[in-house]
């Protein structure tokens, strides 16, 4: 249609090709088509170009109409695609969420405008499978299994501590894993990574694990622990506020040292972001605030030192170890 309208207005095949950046024959078949399809003859050649007949002056200015409505479509979809963002959803455990959920959250707002990040806090347990269903996008969990339909990305090992109430026990010298099972422990169920991790040890040293209190919910967990007469073990950061309060005490384990390894889990299941190596750069930033605070009980990855947007998607074996 802008071939025709510019033909009406030049009054000449030349001068609208030459205003088009087309050859004439191709505007000549464009226009010709366009005749053919209608019926009608829209112009009268001469030979000082061509001039309108009345069909073609109609379609003329109809056809102003038409590419206006064109126009104003195509700025109408181009506004709607700059504005629109993109969702995604991001899991994240107790402890991760309670040091950096919040700011992840504000900083994602501010830096990506076109992604919608969600918050999911759940276990790891929980999370994995949430991302195996298609439900997270993004995830960091602890001691994710390698499966198809996540990419891997290992980023650092964390201590578990030794957690019972401060009124029971406030020795700050590590304690030994054998001394832990003294008292019966409160632990999540055998989905847990910790309590997989406990048990894995427990089971090496051919020691048994004495469980008080099965509780999944860690809120009950601190103050079943807090009551008296159990301990148990988690994360530092699932228990900083209590124990700065001076209401549970807190240990490192050694003999061996329990450990627990955390994974940047990224979905393969939905095609990528526009911003998508942004996301994941922003998450692996503010969990260098993570590892700050918790401090010694943290050991860094060599695959946290490279920013993740540019690993390969199949890490080598020396950086994701």
């Amino acid at each position: 249609m802008r071939y025709f309208a510019k033909t009406y207005e030049t009054g000449s095949f030349s001068k609208a090709a030459e205003d088009l950046h087309i050859a004439q024959p191709a505007l000549g078949l464009q226009i010709r088509q366009l005749e053919n399809d209608l019926d009608v003859k829209l112009f009268i050649r001469h030979a000082r170009g061509v001039s309108p007949t009345t069909a073609g002056r109609q379609l003329y200015l109809r056809a102003n109409e038409i590419l206006d409505l064109v126009d104003q479509a195509r700025a109408e979809v181009c506004n709607i695609d700059a504005n629109e963002r993109e969702p995604v959803v991001l899991g994240l455990t107790n402890g991760v969420t309670k040091i950096l959920g919040h700011q992840v959250l504000i900083d994602a707002q501010s830096e990506l405008p076109r992604l919608h990040v969600s918050l999911v806090e759940e276990m790891s347990s929980v999370l994995i499978d949430a991302i195996d269903r298609g439900e997270v996008d993004v995830a960091l969990a602890y001691d994710a299994p390698d499966r198809p339909t996540y990419r891997r990305i290992p980023l650092l090992d964390e201590e578990i501590v030794y957690v019972r109430a401060a009124k029971e026990d406030r020795d700050s010298r590590p304690i030994s894993f054998t001394s832990i099972l003294d008292l019966p422990l409160v632990l999540p169920n055998e989905r847990d990574v910790i309590r997989n991790r406990m048990q894995t040890i427990a089971d090496q040293m051919r020691l048994p694990m004495r469980i008080g209190y099965e509780v999944s919910s860690i809120a009950m967990l601190k103050r079943l622990v807090a009551d008296g007469g159990v301990a148990t073990v988690m994360p530092f950061a699932s228990v900083s506020d209590e124990f700065e309060a001076g209401v549970l005490h807190i240990r490192r384990i050694i003999e061996p040292v329990p450990l627990r390894r955390l994974y940047l889990l990224h979905s393969t299941r939905r095609g990528p972001l526009v911003r998508d190596g942004d996301l994941l750069d922003l998450i692996q930033r503010e969990l260098g605030s993570f590892a700050t605070q918790l401090g010694d009980l943290v050991q860094l990855l060599p695959a946290f030192h490279h920013p993740i947007s540019e690993l390969p998607s199949e890490l080598d074996k020396g950086v994701a170890r």
